[in-house]
């Protein structure tokens, strides 16, 4: 019988500094997700403004021609 040579990886972290990693990862998703629902809402809001109003609607057409334009 052989001994390996394969090198063993460097021990993981402990299970308590881990822990607070992954709590500061899921605070920084949650964030992001509660900004990101935030964003679609105000967008929602403005479409719908813009529905029941021609001069919002207009405003939109034009700032969305201008970026298109931009690019």
């Amino acid at each position: 019988m052989t001994t390996s040579t394969i090198a063993h990886p460097t021990p993981r972290q402990a299970p308590q500094a881990l822990f607070p990693w992954l709590i500061s990862i899921a605070a920084q998703q949650w964030k992001a997700w509660k900004a990101a629902r935030r964003a679609v809402r105000a967008d929602e809001l403005t479409w719908n403004m813009a529905l029941q109003d021609a001069r919002v609607m207009a405003d939109l057409s034009r700032a969305m021609s201008a970026t298109a334009g931009q690019r």
